[in-house]
């Protein structure tokens, strides 16, 4: 079960010329995946998406996800679920399939047909849920995932808030349980907070792919800067 996990850095600049900045500032890094919290931006429109991903994909050799994160799960975008599809559509177009990845949140309305649309562009789909609140019970937990892996998620993503260690405890467990339950579907587990960063530095040890870290302003509560991270992780998996 034990395997390293990719470090992914998330991106959250507010205007176009701020994202070129960090990009160029990034490129000599050492990490796995580039996240685009298209959020992140001041304005967010379709024409602003397919200009900012021209900049991403000119400035980044690494695989990309193209994330939306909307004020209902902790971002920075004010959801309505007209401009959310229309956003997340303009993405998936400029996404090189077979390499990058998607992010949909499942419990928004067009989850379904933007699921079914990365997956005809050839597009890996992360379907994701988080909650900033508190840590559902373990059996919770499962059940989202397997949901996910039901929707036809290629990757599942579940992101918590950690408020003690056993919070944490149930996440890793839960991980680990899906693992043995369907060993085939791969996922993220995360714990939010300084309480779970034990599940962003151990969570491949309970089937979790792919971790998140900081190369400047933090994305979500918790996250552990890069270069700490990286010597983490080849401690912990050698």
């Amino acid at each position: 079960m034990s395997q390293k996990p990719m470090i992914a850095i998330p991106v959250m600049a507010r205007t176009l010329p701020e994202l070129e900045e960090e990009l160029t500032a990034l490129a000599p890094l050492d990490f796995d995946v580039l996240e685009w919290r298209m959020d992140g931006l001041s304005s967010l429109s379709p024409a602003l998406v397919k200009k900012g991903l021209a900049l991403v994909k000119s400035h980044c050799r690494r695989p990309v996800i193209a994330t939306i994160r909307t004020s209902e799960e902790g971002g920075h975008f004010p959801y309505d679920h007209a401009t959310y599809e229309a956003c997340v559509k303009a993405a998936m177009e400029n996404l090189t399939p077979r390499c990058d990845a998607i992010d949909v949140e499942m419990e928004r309305t067009p989850a379904p047909r933007l699921i079914e649309k990365a997956r005809a562009l050839g597009l890996s789909v992360i379907v994701s849920f988080h909650d900033f609140s508190r840590t559902p019970k373990k059996e919770d937990i499962v059940s989202r995932f397997l949901t996910m892996k039901a929707q036809h998620a290629s990757i599942g993503k579940i992101a918590v808030m950690a408020h003690s260690r056993e919070d944490a405890c149930t996440m890793m467990d839960a991980m680990a349980q899906v693992h043995k339950t369907a060993p085939e579907f791969p996922f993220i587990g995360i714990s939010m907070g300084p309480c779970g960063q034990v599940t962003r530095t151990e969570g491949g040890k309970a089937g979790s792919i792919l971790t998140f870290a900081s190369a400047g302003e933090a994305s979500a509560p918790g996250q552990i800067a890069l270069a700490d991270m990286r010597r983490i992780l080849d401690k912990a998996y050698r």
